[in-house]
């Protein structure tokens, strides 16, 4: 093969990579994203890998929001909220799961009440939890895409709505597994999210319940296991006016 060929091979081999020096990331197929369709639960990786490409360099971040990576997977919610205890309160935590097991993969983004809180829980930066040093950081924030992430907050209670979103759920799960797992409460209906090509389990459903205090019940699951995977249990969002 002649030099020039052989240049020309390294040069479509070599990798692509963003301003910052990393390789950049394949777009993520329509089909990994249906997983859990409730808007408040992105996955947060995806939203990593897009506010870390955002145009603007350093200058373009969420002033009360931090990224938190390189936690051991063991870690829980109630942990990573210990950690800040001292800096204040968490407003927001959004935990980073594999797509295939649902487990924790050692990143979270955490929100603040305040920027100044944010801040301060920079100085965190290097803190040993377990047995690995957490990295602390600013999270960068790219102005054309805000408004597909202004509706990541929890969905609030609405009066009247005796509904919730049950995400994350294994791909053969059962009506009858759902209703036992929430044997305290009055349950009147199971709505599975279905592939519309394959008839399958989209990993999601919504469960009616009878009263508020089914629903108030079944909330406390949140994070539950259940068949193998941390369930996400949140106010289903209301269709009314």
């Amino acid at each position: 093969m002649a030099a020039d060929d052989v240049a020309k091979e390294r040069r479509k081999k070599k990798k692509k990579k963003d301003k910052w020096g990393q390789p950049v990331v394949a777009p993520v197929e329509d089909a990994e994203l249906s997983r859990e369709e409730n808007p408040s639960q992105r996955d947060a990786e995806e939203q990593a890998e897009e506010e870390e490409a955002a145009p603007g360099g350093g200058e373009s971040y969420d002033p009360n929001k931090v990224v938190v990576s390189g936690m051991p997977y063991s870690a829980t919610e109630q942990q990573i909220r210990d950690l800040f205890r001292d800096i204040g309160p968490v407003v927001q935590l959004q935990l980073s799961r594999f797509p295939d097991s649902g487990n924790f993969r050692g990143l979270a983004f955490v929100t603040f009440q305040t920027e100044e809180m944010a801040t301060n829980s920079l100085d965190l930066d290097g803190i040993k939890m377990g047995n690995r040093f957490v990295k602390i950081e600013r999270c960068r924030l790219c102005p054309q895409r805000k408004r597909k992430f202004e509706f990541l907050d929890e969905p609030k209670k609405v009066d009247g709505c005796f509904s919730a979103y049950v995400g994350n759920l294994s791909w053969d799960v059962t009506e009858d597994d759902i209703r036992d797992c929430f044997k305290d409460s009055k349950i009147s209906s199971v709505r599975f999210a279905l592939d519309k090509r394959t008839g399958q389990s989209r990993g999601f459903c919504h469960i009616d319940f009878e009263d508020d205090e089914s629903r108030e019940e079944a909330m406390k699951k949140n994070q539950f296991e259940f068949l193998g995977r941390p369930m996400k249990i949140a106010y289903a969002i209301s269709t009314r006016n």
